[in-house]
């Protein structure tokens, strides 16, 4: 995150200080901020696993298919580090886990292994209904 002019909002987002992104956001700052890398705050959160900053933020309006200069979504970055509760929340909100980077490789193709089971499932799932998204129980 250093050198890429990044916002406070993408470090607190990166740290999962959900307070303080929720003291930024009271105040202001933009959920939509991209980094020198098109990085937004949510990709942060996403990264590093932080659901609760991602919930937040997505409730703020942060897209959830928002693609860095290497179309990284943020679903790429949680389901490559294998962060399931957040590749949930993420699909809940929309998230399309068809997306491809530059390399044409979809969340699904660089997921952890128990990130590809949810992302199969959900496409699974939207395949079955014709939905888009569906909706996981988090309890």
């Amino acid at each position: 995150m250093a050198g890429r002019k990044s916002t406070p909002l993408h470090f607190a987002a990166g740290f999962g200080r959900r307070d303080v992104v929720d003291h930024l956001l009271q105040m202001g700052a933009n959920v939509h901020a991209r980094d020198d890398g098109g990085l937004i705050p949510l990709h942060n959160a996403c990264s590093f696993g932080h659901s609760e900053v991602v919930s937040l933020l997505l409730c703020q309006g942060a897209d959830p298919n928002s693609r860095d200069n290497w179309n990284y979504t943020p679903l790429h970055e949680a389901a490559i580090k294998g962060k399931i509760d957040v590749c949930i929340v993420l699909l809940q909100h929309g998230a399309d886990p068809n997306i491809r980077n530059t390399d044409g490789k979809s969340a699904l193709d660089l997921g952890e292994p128990s990130a590809k089971a949810v992302l199969t499932v959900s496409s699974l799932l939207s395949a079955l209904s014709g939905n888009t998204f569906f909706s996981f129980p988090l309890s």
